[in-house]
């Protein structure tokens, strides 16, 4: 008797300890994502005290807002290129080292290459911002060098998002290469090596091998950054401010503007916040069903 009132006492206490904590996640989730949508039902502005609540006018007219739509085609873009640009960087890194670098040298470079993700959004913006300054830049001087002539990246709409995305794919793509060539030190040697005895070339060994064997770790890497590319708010503001004009304000630093800014349409700004949160979330769990599926 005794035995089996501890033995059930055994398999309640994992549960009891993980209550507390799910309720935590449960109660900082759920409230906030409440009181942001009772927010985007009403016509709240800062400058004054009273609002009513108009339904899901501040939706419908967040469709016929340009420069909401704007930010949404500037926030595709910048999530696109950030996390398609991140990735390749990583494997093509990984890659190389993985084939031409060995031993503790190659573990060196590992950590090396953490070393950006891990320096703050602001800093990289303030270091990045003055390495593309058209007056003191390296980056115009090596331009000028091949006879390029002095560009303001920053300062032209057709080059500013892709200027800023690169300051995000140098973070992350190093960090990304870092994580796959680990990865790729975990995978089997023979059917590597097989391969290559059936003279496939080392883009086939990789593309179809190497690379596939690690879809579903790969894969958990491009959701973080799909998660972390939604959060551009810093590195933007401090580069352009959402400039030159629109060119580079994303859907956050909309809303900032919109809500926090002088114009103080706080459920303008929820709205969009709440549109936001429900496109990612069905976007996500498609994306994740379909990793699933891979892993099954």
């Amino acid at each position: 008797m005794p035995h089996t009132i501890r033995k059930k006492r055994h398999t309640w206490l994992p549960a009891v300890f993980l209550t507390l904590p799910l309720l935590v996640l449960l109660v900082l989730g759920l409230v906030p994502s409440i009181a942001a949508i009772n927010l985007a039902l009403q016509n709240r502005v800062l400058r004054y005290s009273d609002s009513d609540y108009v339904g899901f006018a501040n939706f419908i007219r967040l469709f016929g807002d340009r420069r909401f739509l704007n930010a949404v085609q500037v926030s595709a873009i910048w999530e696109v290129v950030t996390v398609a640009g991140s990735l390749l960087v990583g494997v093509l890194l990984a890659v190389f080292l993985f084939e031409k670098v060995k031993g503790r040298t190659r573990d060196l470079l590992a950590l090396l290459l953490i070393v950006p993700v891990l320096l703050p959004r602001v800093s990289a913006a303030f270091i990045w911002k003055f390495m593309y300054s058209p007056l003191m830049g390296i980056l115009n001087w090596l331009l000028e060098c091949v006879g390029m002539g002095g560009t303001a990246l920053l300062s032209d709409p057709a080059t500013a998002l892709y200027a800023v995305a690169l300051v995000d794919i140098w973070q992350w793509g190093l960090f990304f290469g870092a994580v796959i060539l680990k990865l790729l030190e975990t995978l089997p040697a023979e059917p590597l090596e097989a391969a290559r005895l059936d003279y496939a070339s080392t883009l086939q060994v990789y593309a179809y091998i190497a690379l596939p064997m690690l879809k579903v770790p790969i894969m958990s890497l491009v959701f973080i950054k799909m998660v972390e590319s939604l959060r551009s708010f810093d590195l933007i503001y401090v580069m352009t401010k959402g400039g030159p004009g629109i060119s580079t304000e994303t859907l956050d630093m909309y809303a900032y503007a919109q809500g926090i800014g002088l114009m103080g349409k706080v459920s303008y700004a929820s709205s969009m916040a709440v549109l936001m949160m429900l496109a990612t979330t069905v976007i996500f769990t498609l994306l994740w069903k379909r990793v699933a599926k891979w892993e099954n």
